[in-house]
């Protein structure tokens, strides 16, 4: 037995409230070290000795040195204490705050059980109303389509391939114009990358937070472009790119005209008393001189941007934000911004972007979920590196969701790529058979599915800037079985068929199984035929075939 590997982080990290009265607990031991784990507990700490249950809890998942257990357990007093009771034959372990042991005295529990004091409903990390049915499309609004005519400042044919400084002419009623091609689709949340003033294509260097670029139509087209989408019964979020601006930006050119004299001093990282742009004294996004860094850990900085973030969700009704190089900005200015947000409308949503372990911003006080870029990852070991076979996907896969908080799990941006990445019919050669199989995988994980503009329809591109090519309005250029695909998988998300966090995941042989609570997804993983067993039958699948049973 591996007593090591009996791992429950309290309420760090395996003890959730759910909602202000239900708790989810986990834990996980060595892969078959157990027979069977129950649950001891109060609900009312103080009542230790007089209230005490137990419960099973339930195996969800196993991976190759794992197996993750997990209960939920309501009350109307949750001033909760448990412990755990392994069973190993006729052996029975207890784990607590001490660690593992033969015996416990249960009398001195209130020294070593754990515990969660009291749920108070504010701290409850609630999962936003539309999140378990949302199918998000990722938007580069210069490159979706042009709505509108008359743009001298477009240097680029709209099918050819983009450089840094490529201009399509893409807007924002080009994207009104095709919202019923998005409807038709499933698709029922459009986010959009940052349609702020900017000099630049991709508009990640802002120089006004409070307007939008006349390039893409002005607040008109924006105003117009939300009550479409809205009326329609969709969603829009915005990119927030609050941890850099432009050095246009208006507070960065005071500075720079006024050095220590100006009130906007230390909004910026600055190595002296003034600004030297040649010698770049002053920190930035990457290694990018154009794009100054925000002191965000400051109250005039946190106050500002927090009214800006509030003031687009209360007077254009945008339904949430993505935090651009959100793992960079100041927790401060995270949960301030989340108050401000959420106090115009609790159903926003806000998302981060984090490439790398996020659990430090899901709890409950900064973000709502992050972009999952460990699932991207995962994805592309499997089918385009084939680094992972069909057991060590899954293992990969239960992992990823062992680390998310559940009510977190609910609502991560699951994605296969991105304006950053290689698109992902690139990475696997412009194999369809796998392009389809990482969708149905997106769709089926726990979390929001988001499809980057062009891959329904089978869209190429390498790293930035060619994953940023025009739309293919020309049918005839489409993936048609592709596109048809997404759409099923979208009805099933929209139907409610892949909601919730409930996931069971596991190979057999080459042959992934992915089980959600109305649905089944099986996939071959492998260049041969292989034979499975399913529902009391044997049935055969070809290499790199999927199956959805719903």
């Amino acid at each position: 037995m591996n007593t090591l590997a009996v791992v429950h982080r309290g309420r760090d990290g395996d003890c959730f409230p759910l909602d202000p009265c239900t708790f989810r607990i986990r834990i996980s031991v060595a892969r078959d070290d157990f027979d069977r784990i129950e649950l001891c507990y109060a609900m009312n700490k103080y009542r230790w000795d007089q209230e005490r249950k137990t419960v099973p809890l339930i195996k969800v998942n196993t991976d190759r040195e794992r197996d993750y257990y997990q209960a939920d357990i309501s009350g109307r007093d949750t001033r909760l204490a448990y412990i755990f009771l392994l069973y190993q034959g006729e052996d029975l372990f207890f784990f607590s705050e001490e660690g593992l042991s033969r015996q416990y005295a249960f009398e001195y529990g209130h020294y070593t059980y754990f515990q969660y004091p009291f749920i108070h409903a504010y701290d409850v990390h609630r999962v936003v109303s539309w999140a378990d049915t949302a199918v998000m499309y990722q938007i580069f609004p210069e490159r979706f389509a042009c709505g509108l005519g008359g743009k001298d400042y477009v240097n680029t044919p709209w099918d050819a391939r983009p450089a840094p400084k490529s201009f399509y002419g893409g807007d924002l009623a080009g994207i009104e114009q095709h919202l019923g091609y998005l409807q038709d689709l499933g698709v029922n949340c459009v986010y959009l990358t940052p349609v702020h003033p900017s000099p630049s294509n991709h508009k990640y260097d802002v120089t006004d937070y409070e307007t939008v670029d006349a390039a893409f139509g002005g607040e008109i087209a924006f105003r117009s472009l939300i009550k479409a989408v809205h009326s329609r019964g969709m969603r829009l979020m915005l990119d927030g790119v609050f941890n850099h601006c432009s050095e246009r930006f208006g507070p960065f050119q005071d500075v720079l005209c006024k050095g220590k004299d100006s009130v906007y001093r230390h909004w910026f990282l600055i190595d002296g008393e003034c600004i030297n742009q040649a010698r770049t004294n002053y920190r930035m996004f990457g290694s990018v001189p154009y794009m100054p860094k925000l002191n965000t850990g400051h109250p005039e900085v946190i106050e500002h941007f927090c009214a800006i973030g509030a003031r687009w969700v209360r007077d254009y009704h945008i339904d949430g934000w993505r935090l651009d190089v959100m793992d960079e900005i100041s927790d401060a200015f995270i949960r301030s911004f989340r108050v401000a947000v959420k106090r115009e409308n609790p159903d926003a949503l806000i998302l981060g972007e984090a490439w790398h372990q996020s659990g430090h911003w899901l709890k409950g006080d900064q973000l709502d979920g992050v972009m999952n870029y460990a699932l991207t990852k995962a994805l592309m070991d499997c089918l385009a590196n084939r680094t992972l076979d069909a057991q060590g996907l899954a293992e990969r896969l239960i992992r990823i969701q062992a680390g998310i908080p559940p009510n977190s799990a609910r609502m991560m941006m699951n994605l296969i790529g991105s304006h950053d990445t290689h698109r992902f019919l690139t990475l696997v050669k412009g194999d369809k058979r796998l392009m389809k199989l990482a969708l149905c995988i997106l769709f089926f994980y726990v979390g929001i599915p988001c499809v980057y503009y062009g891959d329904e329809v089978g869209m190429e591109g390498g790293y930035d800037p060619d994953c940023r090519r025009g739309f293919p309005w020309d049918e005839r250029r489409w993936d048609h079985s592709l596109r048809a695909l997404v759409q099923t998988l979208c009805r099933l998300r929209t139907d409610g068929c892949l909601a919730g966090d409930e996931i069971s995941i596991r190979a057999d042989g080459h042959i992934l199984r992915i089980t959600r609570p109305r649905a089944r997804l099986l996939l071959n993983l492998s260049d041969y035929p292989e034979s499975f067993a399913a529902d009391g039958e044997t049935d055969r699948m070809d290499a790199w075939e999927y199956r959805i049973k719903a």
